[in-house]
């Protein structure tokens, strides 16, 4: 079955724009894959998870190490710039807009890059969000910052009352997300990839620097996230279709949704 509505139109005398409502169910097909996925792992893919856990707990004994080294090495330059520079692109402070730029600009310049990867982004940002809380619910691991005596080993589960929601960081997991969503789309030019892990990964780092995360919680994240976008590009770069459209009322831009 194909979806089509137009998405964005521009009138003569202003511009308006149409959300598809037909687009969120890319949301929901989105979610769906991303429970049944394990379903369709292939042996390769159970041993990419087995190396994750691994190392996932290879790091979990030098966390408390980890955190003593930031601690120490901390100051209020770092802090300055983990606040204004880094931690908001895992916020959405600054990856929405910037998401909104990539639409804008694809919209203006009928760019369909610009326009997959703002629309996807925004897709990865948002689920990227909600399925972050799963093993924060899950695991329920109290952070660096809590109690008098911290302990990287403490999960309290599920149930509890008291929901610390350590590991993932969420904060990383989003920017990892969107980073990949870019790098995906724009993997014919090297540079970019390199540019959206570096500002991921210090994104990521600014948990650490900021006592908020265990360095094992951002390394989830950046694993997580990392996952969650590839998914979403694969599914959005396979069955998005964006096509200029001009008629007597409108100028704009339609997407085609596959969803067969």
């Amino acid at each position: 079955m194909v979806l089509s509505n137009n998405i964005f139109a521009e009138k003569a005398d202003s511009v308006e724009f149409r959300m598809n409502k037909k687009y969120f169910k890319s949301y929901l097909t989105s979610t769906k894959d991303f429970f049944i996925s394990p379903l369709k792992w292939k042996q390769n893919d159970w041993f990419k998870f087995i190396g994750f856990v691994g190392i996932t707990e290879i790091m979990m004994s030098e966390d408390m190490n980890i955190k003593e080294f930031s601690q120490r090495t901390r100051s209020s330059t770092t802090d300055n710039i983990a606040k204004h520079g880094f931690e908001p692109f895992g916020s959405g402070v600054y990856s929405m807009p910037l998401m909104a730029a990539f639409i804008t600009h694809g919209l203006i310049s009928k760019n369909k890059r610009g326009l997959r990867v703002g629309m996807l982004g925004i897709e990865a940002y948002l689920l990227s969000g909600v399925f972050v809380n799963i093993p924060k619910y899950l695991f329920n691991r109290h952070r660096p910052y809590q109690k008098n005596t911290p302990d990287q080993y403490v999960f309290d589960g599920p149930f509890t009352g008291d929901y610390y929601k350590s590991f993932f960081s969420g904060h990383t997991t989003s920017v990892f997300a969107i980073a990949t969503i870019v790098a995906s789309e724009y993997q014919d030019k090297p540079i970019i990839p390199v540019l959206c892990y570096s500002i991921a990964t210090i994104a990521g780092y600014s948990r650490i620097n900021d006592n908020k995360h265990w360095a094992s919680d951002v390394f989830g994240g950046a694993v997580f996230g990392y996952v969650i976008g590839k998914m979403i590009y694969k599914n959005g770069s396979q069955k998005m279709k964006i096509v200029p459209t001009q008629t007597s009322r409108y100028s704009g831009v339609s997407i085609f949704y596959n969803l067969n």
